[in-house]
């Protein structure tokens, strides 16, 4: 079976140009708009927790804000690479938490943030807002800690504590919740 050539052309120019308008899209409207990180890391969590997380996601939709999460389960180098920084690693202080010692290593936490315009809002006037929508769900809010204020933060330990799924993990070795 022969090809012609122009059919080849065309063929190859309708597939330049699709690529080309996916990539002008996925910079500009479907970026702002679809989410994939969030929803990878929400496959991520302990499913009682994503169902929580997803209803604080939900709620804020509804209240004209989209909060994305940007950081969920953590493994253990991960961890000990964030508690590093500031000390043995160049950064801010950003957590007081050495591997086992985090929610995130459970499978339990999440740090959000709301964005508009495809950027996100690290100073933002809606803190208190979108921390008061996540206790009105039952989860844990970052922000009303006293050693390190960590307003993205939320977490839901089913009832245990940290201290106690970090003996957990010492007797067995494994992350747990």
């Amino acid at each position: 079976m022969e090809i012609k050539k122009k059919y080849v052309y065309i063929g190859v120019a309708a597939s330049v140009v699709a690529i080309g308008v996916g990539i002008y899209l996925s910079r500009k409207k479907i970026y702002e708009h679809f989410d994939y990180k969030t929803d990878l890391l929400l496959l991520s969590l302990e499913p009682k927790f994503r169902k929580k997380i997803k209803q604080l996601l939900s709620r804020a939709r509804d209240a004209g804000m989209e909060l994305r999460v940007i950081s969920a389960y953590r493994d253990c180098a991960e961890q000990n690479k964030l508690y590093a920084q500031g000390r043995t690693l160049p950064g801010k202080i950003v957590t007081n938490a050495r591997c086992g010692k985090s929610s995130h290593n459970y499978k339990r936490a999440v740090d959000v943030v709301e964005f508009k315009n495809g950027k996100p809002l690290w100073k933002n006037p809606n803190w208190n807002k979108i921390g008061q929508m996540g206790e009105a769900i039952g989860l844990e809010w970052g922000g009303r800690w006293t050693s390190i204020k960590d307003k993205p933060h939320f977490q839901d330990l089913g009832g245990k504590t940290v201290a106690s799924l970090y003996r957990e993990y010492q007797r067995t070795g494994k992350l747990v919740a």
